[in-house]
């Protein structure tokens, strides 16, 4: 991925690799001697647990000094420098969110059906890749948002402009959450990329009691609405009850779940908690435009899906306003990294 830029006066690269494969990173750096240049390279702006954890190996290998820079605000940056940027801002990093027909359609074929056909509607939503829509959007147009960055746990930012944010609040209960769980849970599970594709290939509905689960089909609401038999009523409620065998019985029978089942029932179950925390700050703030970013969105789209629905269902609930959109970057986790070589550039 890259992208000329004229004001900066060269090509920026983005590249993307584990942290436990920094020293490969450093030995790469020292061989092709990228920090000496024409210019050289004293130090690098950097953000997370990182700058701490190897500005030793970078001081003694390659002579440069990490410095720690604000995390959020050097993604604030990275977004709000890009979108005024065209036409990279239409080539490399954009803005989509899943049409809001095809959720609802989903929804009400699933729970106009029988409750069988409700699960396979259900598990096809969260597999298929999530339809996008493209939105122009330019700085004016884009502030002001509610920024719900999603790494090892939750912040949330309100940001009103290039320097003007504010974190206005945050959730404990994050992509770490997830995958701590998920080691819990699925243990032969290697990475979390891994993860996020197994998640597309499972039935959430096969470990998540669902509302037809309890009833039979949709709730009725006394007003004559009603709530639909696909909805999630308790997550991981229905392995608590489930009829046969586990992997550690006797007679050697196995679960009736899968792990992919398993890991897209933890994606939404998170993606949920994230939702609540985003649509209560929402409100508090005023805000309709709500960008979801962080590293537990790359590579996930049933966690982009889940949010995408569940900001879907909030807006039905206020159908005299504005609808909360929830908008993604497609170039998930690069953001991040910009913002902090534009604090090297200045």
């Amino acid at each position: 991925l890259s992208f000329v830029d004229k004001q900066l006066g060269g090509q920026l690269h983005f590249a993307c690799f584990p942290t436990e494969a920094m020293d490969k990173f450093v030995d790469l750096v020292e061989k092709r001697e990228l920090h000496i240049g024409a210019h050289g390279i004293n130090e690098i702006m950097t953000t997370g647990g990182g700058a701490h954890k190897y500005a030793r190996l970078f001081r003694e290998r390659l002579g440069v000094e990490l410095r720690p820079v604000d995390e959020l605000g050097t993604v604030v940056r990275g977004i709000s420098w890009m979108v005024d940027r065209r036409p990279a801002w239409d080539k490399v990093c954009f803005l989509h969110c899943p049409s809001p027909s095809d959720s609802e359609t989903s929804s009400t074929s699933a729970s106009s059906s029988s409750p069988s056909a409700a699960r396979r509607s259900a598990t096809a939503t969260a597999t298929a890749t999530p339809p996008r829509q493209i939105i122009e959007v330019g700085s004016k147009a884009l502030f002001p948002f509610l920024l719900v960055n999603i790494g090892t746990g939750v912040s949330v930012v309100r940001v009103d402009g290039l320097d003007s944010f504010e974190r206005v609040g945050g959730s404990a209960i994050g992509g770490g959450t997830f995958w701590g769980l998920c080691k819990l849970l699925c243990p032969d599970c290697e990475g979390f990329d891994e993860a996020g594709r197994l998640a597309e290939q499972g039935d959430a509905s096969a470990v998540n009691l669902l509302v037809e689960d309890i009833y039979g089909g949709d709730y009725e609401l006394p007003n004559g609405s009603k709530i639909p038999g696909s909805i999630t009523a308790s997550f991981f409620a229905k392995a608590a009850v489930a009829h046969g065998g586990s992997a550690g019985d006797a007679d050697g029978a196995r679960r009736p779940w899968s792990d992919a089942s398993i890991l897209q029932a933890l994606v939404k179950m998170v993606s949920a908690s994230i939702c609540q925390t985003a649509y209560l700050n929402a409100k508090l703030h005023g805000l309709q435009r709500i960008v979801f970013t962080g590293n537990f969105l790359r590579q996930n789209a049933v966690a982009r899906q889940a949010i995408s629905e569940n900001m879907q269902r909030v807006s039905k609930a206020h159908p005299n306003g504005e609808p909360y959109r929830a908008l993604f970057l497609e170039h998930e986790g690069f953001f991040g990294a910009l913002g902090s070589f534009l604090f090297n550039v200045q």
